[in-house]
């Protein structure tokens, strides 16, 4: 009998538990509902009294619901309800479970009532806002849940100020990467390149920034035509370039890119939908699987790399050009 449902004290729901109970009775051939509620009225505490002429479960839920120990239960509910935060990478069905437990505990059923709770629970304004945008015309709260789920992945698939990415070069597969060598040619700043095609957590993790001179909260969203900061995750460093002036890669005598230290001018990127015109979609949010080209802000040049390979196999990353070719497209394809 180890496995018996608790006894009922008014910290449970209790049609919760009289299922429960109900259910342990069946599986060991208990069958003749008197029996089952007999059962069900001594495994309640003491301290709530139960009339003698109790004849269903609904009446004994009744009694259960009305005694003051499921008034403090109702507030306790409320209160966790109130404290529940849907993590932006937490488990949905975990949390929609728990949220409607606790809906069903605190006896919140009507569907405006929910929302406005669920709308709570939300990680940010930005999700809140599109949601209650997304369901302003439904009545029904599955339809809702619905709802929450596809804002759910795609708020996931957001790229927004202090995420952790891996940057992928789509015409040759490799993601952009820096270690703490430094280039013997140009300015002999730490060297930048495209190493292997899956992402290596030690070198080719980036954490997008704001521009130099600027501040903005992190976990705000990015939305296209916004200048940005990428911080080498391992070194500390900045994504950087200058003009040619100042030094050349090493192979093809393009514009140079390193990783440098103090925020600065030069380590302003502008980000774009990558266009093989001039013509560019700058609507929307920056999303993991976007085809992006990044514009060094001072020089007008585009982040670019391509299959000529450094003095140690690594692939050269360089600026050049206008931002719509073939090497200058981007993605990213992990993000943290």
């Amino acid at each position: 009998m180890g496995d018996l449902p608790p006894r009922y004290d008014g910290t449970l729901q209790p049609e919760v538990w009289v299922q429960d109970l109900r259910f342990f009775c069946a599986l060991r051939g208990i069958h003749d509902q008197t029996t089952v509620l007999n059962i069900a009225i001594l495994r309640i505490d003491h301290n709530i009294p139960i009339p003698k002429d109790i004849a269903s479960f609904d009446s004994l839920i009744h009694v259960l619901k009305n005694h003051v120990t499921h008034t403090v239960f109702r507030a306790d509910s409320l209160e966790k309800l109130n404290k529940l935060k849907c993590e932006r990478n937490g488990d949905m069905s975990k949390f929609i479970i728990k949220f409607l437990t606790l809906c069903s505990s605190a006896n919140i059923t009507n569907p405006e009532e929910k929302k406005y709770y669920l709308l709570r629970n939300l990680p940010d304004d930005i999700v809140r806002n599109l949601f209650r945008n997304r369901i302003e015309n439904l009545d029904s709260f599955d339809e809702m849940i619905e709802i929450f789920k596809d804002v759910m992945l795609e708020h996931r698939s957001q790229i927004r100020y202090g995420s952790k990415i891996a940057l992928k070069h789509i015409a040759t597969g490799r993601f952009l990467s820096s270690t703490d060598i430094k280039y013997e040619t140009g300015l002999k700043q730490q060297m930048v390149f495209c190493n292997g095609w899956q992402p290596d957590k030690q070198h080719d993790f980036w954490i997008v920034i704001p521009p130099c001179k600027k501040h903005y909260k992190p976990g705000n969203p990015i939305t296209f035509n916004s200048v940005i900061g990428l911080k080498h995750q391992k070194t500390g460093l900045n994504l950087h370039s200058h003009s040619l002036n100042y030094g050349e890669s090493p192979i093809t005598k393009q514009q140079e890119v390193t990783c440098y230290g103090l925020l600065n001018d030069d380590d302003n990127w502008v980000l774009k939908r990558h266009s093989t015109t001039s013509s560019y979609d700058d609507s929307g949010y920056w999303m993991v699987g976007d085809i992006i080209s990044l514009r060094h802000d001072r020089t007008k040049k585009s982040l670019s790399s391509h299959d000529f390979m450094i003095n140690n196999g690594y692939q050269e990353v360089t600026c050049h050009a206008d931002g719509h070719e073939e090497n200058h497209k981007w993605c990213v394809e992990v993000l943290e």
